[in-house]
C-alpha cells in the first residue's frame, strides 16, 4: 500500500519539474523474473510525454494499471474458482461488506462478551477462583494469541459473522493438574484442570495453544 501511495504521489507532485514536461511518459517498466519490460498505459503510451495538462489522465491510467490491469489474469482465475464454489442467486444478495465478513470473519475480539456467555460444568462457575485466573490470562494475551486460542478451542481463529456472542463455549473441570488443557473443538468444550496459581495457568494454557494442530491434542 505504501509503495502505491508513494508512486502515485510522485506522479502528481512532480509538477515542480521545469516547464511543462515532467520527464515521464504513459508507460511503466516491470521486472518479470529478471526480464525488464516496458508496458504502455494507453496505446502508444511510451511515445506520449506526460505534461502538466495531461498529468491527471496519467495518474488515472497509472492507478488503473497497477490496481486492475496488472492483476487481471490472476483475478479472473480467482473469481472463476470462487464463483464455482460460492456462486448462485444467494450470492448476489450480499453486499461487499457482508461477503467480506463471511470470508474473513468479524474483527471484534471482545473477550469480555465471550466470558459473559460461557457456560461451566463439573463444579466450575463464573466466580470460581480457577475461572477468574483463566480469564485474566486470556484477556492479557496479545491479539495474535487470542486468535490462536480461538483456533485451539473452536477450530477457527475467526469471529463468526453474527459476532462473538454466537460462539458458545463450555469450560469443565478435570482433576489432574499435570495435564494440559484439552479442547474438544466439535463442541467448543474446554477441559481445564484446577491450576493453583496464575503462572501455572498461563504456562499450561500457552503450551497447549502453541502446540495444537487441529484435533492433535484431543
Amino acid at each position: 500500500k505504501q509503495w502505491y501511495q508513494r508512486r502515485v504521489r510522485e506522479a502528481v507532485v512532480s509538477t515542480q519539474s521545469t516547464g511543462d514536461v515532467m520527464c515521464l511518459n504513459f508507460s511503466v517498466t516491470r521486472d518479470f523474473f529478471g526480464e525488464v519490460e516496458e508496458i504502455d498505459l494507453t496505446p502508444g503510451g511510451r511515445d506520449m510525454v506526460v505534461t502538466l495538462d495531461n498529468k491527471q489522465q496519467y495518474t488515472r491510467d497509472y492507478i488503473d494499471y497497477y490496481l486492475n490491469q496488472s492483476m487481471e489474469k490472476q483475478y479472473k482465475a480467482f473469481a472463476a474458482g470462487f464463483l464455482l464454489v460460492c456462486g448462485g442467486e444467494v450470492f448476489k444478495s450480499f453486499h461487499p461488506e457482508e461477503l467480506m465478513h463471511m470470508v474473513s470473519g468479524m474483527h471484534d475480539f471482545n473477550f469480555n462478551d465471550l466470558e459473559q456467555i460461557t457456560e461451566y460444568k463439573n463444579g466450575y462457575s463464573p466466580e470460581h477462583p480457577v475461572i477468574r485466573l483463566f480469564w485474566e490470562v486470556v484477556k492479557e494475551m496479545e491479539l495474535d494469541m487470542k486468535k490462536r486460542f480461538l483456533f485451539f478451542l473452536t477450530g477457527s481463529d475467526r469471529i463468526p459473522i453474527h459476532g462473538i456472542h454466537s460462539i458458545k463455549i463450555i469450560i469443565q473441570k478435570v482433576k489432574d493438574n499435570s495435564r494440559l488443557p484439552v479442547a474438544h473443538t466439535c463442541f467448543n468444550l474446554l477441559d481445564l484442570p484446577p491450576y493453583p496459581n496464575k503462572s501455572m495457568m498461563r504456562n499450561k494454557l500457552l503450551l497447549a495453544i502453541q502446540n495444537t494442530e487441529g484435533f492433535g491434542l484431543v
